[in-house]
C-alpha cells in the first residue's frame, strides 16, 4: 500500500507539471482555432483616460518616460498623465517636476509606502473614464493608448492588457531566455484575452474602467494582477491586444531577476487569499483558466519536489531509473547553465534549464516569504539598462 501510494504521488505530480507547460497551451491552441478573433474597431468617442505612472528612485528614465508619454498620439486634451513618486531619494522628484507646466500631473510622497498604496490613493485624483496603468522604465508605442482604449466601445469590457516586449539590454544573457518565456505567456494571455479572459495584466501596460478599479488592501504585493483579476470577478471581460505595445529593457542576469521574481512569487500565492471566489469552477472559462493557467503553475515547485522523491524511492524499476536518469541530467543542465551565467556566457539549452529551475525556486521561495509574513510591499527596481530611444 506504501508503494502505491508513492506511485500515486509521482503520477499526480508529474500530470500537473505536464498539464501546466503541455496540455493547458494546447488546450488553448485548439480554442484558439476555433474561434475567430473580432478585431475592434478604432473608438468613435473617445472617452478621457488618465495614465498613472508610480515611481521610486527612477532619475535614470523618468525624463524620457515623460517625453514619451507627451508624443502620444491620443487626442492631448482628453489625456491626463499623473506620475506618483513614492518616496523617491534621487532626482524623480525634481525632473519630474520640471514638466507640471507641459500638463504633467506630479504627487510627491515623502513617506515610501509601497506602489498599491500610492495607487489607491492617486486612482481616485485622476479624471480618466479610462485609467491606464504603466512603469517608469516602460516606453509605449505612439499609438499604443489610442489601440488600448478602443476595446472599452464593448461595456462588458472591463480590462484591456496591452502587450510587452522586450529590448536586449547590452550583453544581455536573458533576452533569449526571457523573451521565450515571455512568448510563451503571450500565447496563453492572446488566446485567454480572446475568450475575455486574459488572466493578470502586466504592470507595464494595462487599462480599466475607473469604476472598476479595486482598492487593494495595504499589504498587497501583486496589485496589477488583483486589480485586473477582480475584474473577471466581477463578470467583465479582461482582453489583451497585441497591437497596444510597450517596450522594457531586460536585465542583464538571470540572477538580477531573482529578487523581483521571489517577491512576485510571495504575491501570487497571497492574491489566492483575494481571489478565492474565481476558484468556483462554475464561473465558466475564466475559473477553468485562473486553474490551468496560475494556480497549478504555483503548485509546480512542489510537484518538482515531490517527483523527485518518489522518483528516488521508486528506483529499482528500468521505467523509474530512466525518469530518474532524465531529472539527474536535466537538473545537472540547470548547474551548468548557472556557471555559464555567473561568468556571462551563454549556451541555449544550459541556460533554458537553468531559467525554468531558478524561476520555479524562486516560486517556492515566494511561497516562504508568504507564510512567514517576511515579504515587503515595497520593491526595489530591477537594475536593467538606461532609458530606450524615442518609439
Amino acid at each position: 500500500m506504501e508503494k502505491l501510494t508513492i506511485i500515486i504521488l509521482f503520477w499526480i505530480s508529474a500530470f500537473l507539471i505536464i498539464y501546466t507547460y503541455m496540455v493547458y497551451p494546447m488546450i488553448l491552441w485548439m480554442l484558439d482555432h476555433m474561434v475567430k478573433r473580432q478585431e475592434p474597431a478604432d473608438a468613435g468617442h473617445l472617452p478621457r483616460v488618465s495614465v498613472i505612472i508610480a515611481a521610486y528612485n527612477e532619475e535614470s528614465v523618468i525624463e524620457s518616460r515623460l517625453e514619451n508619454c507627451l508624443v502620444s498620439t491620443y487626442p492631448s486634451e482628453l489625456l491626463e498623465v499623473i506620475i506618483a513618486s513614492d518616496g523617491s531619494s534621487d532626482m524623480t522628484n525634481e525632473i519630474a517636476r520640471r514638466y507640471v507646466d507641459r500638463g504633467i500631473k506630479f504627487y510627491a510622497f515623502k513617506e515610501r509606502r509601497g506602489k498599491v498604496n500610492v495607487l489607491n490613493e492617486v486612482v481616485s485624483k485622476a479624471q480618466g473614464e479610462i485609467i491606464v496603468f504603466s512603469d517608469a522604465n516602460t516606453m509605449f508605442a505612439r499609438d499604443a493608448i489610442s489601440k488600448i482604449v478602443r476595446h472599452f466601445q464593448d461595456s462588458q469590457v472591463g480590462c484591456v492588457c496591452g502587450s510587452l516586449h522586450f529590448i536586449k539590454a547590452e550583453e544581455s544573457q536573458t533576452i533569449e531566455l526571457e523573451g521565450f518565456y515571455w512568448k510563451f505567456e503571450t500565447f496563453l494571455k492572446r488566446v485567454e484575452g480572446k475568450l475575455g479572459a486574459c488572466l493578470g495584466a502586466n504592470g507595464a501596460i494595462f487599462a480599466l474602467r475607473k469604476e472598476l478599479f479595486y482598492n487593494c488592501p495595504p499589504d498587497t504585493i501583486v496589485e496589477d494582477f488583483v486589480i485586473s483579476m477582480k475584474v473577471l470577478e466581477k463578470g467583465f471581460k479582461a482582453a489583451y491586444d497585441p497591437q497596444a505595445v510597450a517596450f522594457e529593457h531586460t536585465a542583464k542576469k538571470i540572477i538580477q531577476e531573482k529578487q523581483r521574481r521571489i517577491r512576485i512569487g510571495a504575491g501570487d500565492y497571497q492574491s489566492l487569499t483575494m481571489l478565492a471566489s474565481m476558484l468556483d469552477l462554475r464561473r465558466g472559462f475564466s475559473a477553468f483558466a485562473f486553474w490551468s493557467h496560475k494556480v497549478l503553475r504555483w503548485c509546480v515547485p512542489f510537484s518538482l519536489g515531490l517527483v523527485l522523491a518518489t522518483n528516488l524511492a521508486l528506483v529499482g524499476h528500468w521505467f523509474y531509473n530512466v525518469i530518474l536518469f532524465i531529472q539527474f541530467v536535466f537538473y545537472c543542465f540547470a548547474l551548468i547553465g548557472q556557471a555559464l551565467s555567473n561568468r556571462e556566457k551563454k549556451i541555449k539549452i544550459f541556460n533554458l534549464c537553468y531559467y525554468f529551475v531558478s524561476m520555479n525556486l524562486a516560486l517556492f521561495l515566494g511561497f516562504v516569504r508568504f507564510v512567514s509574513g517576511t515579504q515587503r510591499v515595497t520593491w526595489e527596481r530591477t537594475q536593467r539598462a538606461g532609458a530606450l530611444a524615442d518609439v
